[in-house]
């Protein structure tokens, strides 16, 4: 792996771990955080992307994501008739978006629920109680599935498809 590639990595993995261990402590998805990610992943596509993302395929996924996970914000919200999901969640969805394209949203969707309700059972286990009754945060899950695709991608998993088809 090259420096280049290292550094990515490093610099994706730092934000999303930091906004997790936030997004735990406090239920919030700070915007510093978001805005450095978002800026690290557009820097990324223009420069060269380890993962073969194009700035246009990164402005793209920015918007189809966010978009998505808008939709389904105000979807599930008008369906429980409350908040069902944080802003911040749409945020990072986009900013993934800028790291990965639009192609790897079902990956970063499907992590990001399996690994919520993973931890949230394992949390509701090492306290002994179900914390499934209350709030969860989206965002370490989500976080999780974005660095997660972006080392499936590094990894060139043939199960994953990133960048479009030349």
């Amino acid at each position: 792996m090259d420096l280049w590639t290292l550094a990515c990595l490093a610099v994706l993995a730092s934000v999303l771990i930091w906004l997790s261990v936030v997004d735990l402590r406090t239920g919030y998805l700070p915007d510093v955080g978001q805005i450095i990610l978002a800026v690290a992943g557009l820097a990324v596509a223009i420069i060269g992307s380890p993962v073969g993302i194009t700035w246009q395929a990164a402005l793209i996924g920015a918007l189809v994501n966010g978009g998505v996970f808008w939709g389904l914000r105000w979807a599930v919200s008008r369906v429980k008739g409350r908040e069902a999901m944080g802003f911040g969640d749409v945020k990072l969805v986009a900013a993934g978006g800028l790291w990965l394209g639009p192609w790897a949203l079902a990956y970063i969707m499907a992590a990001g629920g399996i690994l919520t309700l993973v931890g949230a059972f394992i949390a509701g286990a090492a306290l002994r109680k179900p914390v499934w009754q209350g709030e969860m945060p989206l965002g370490p899950g989500l976080g999780a599935g974005i660095l997660g695709v972006f080392i499936a991608g590094l990894m060139h998993a043939s199960w994953l498809m990133l960048a479009p088809i030349p």
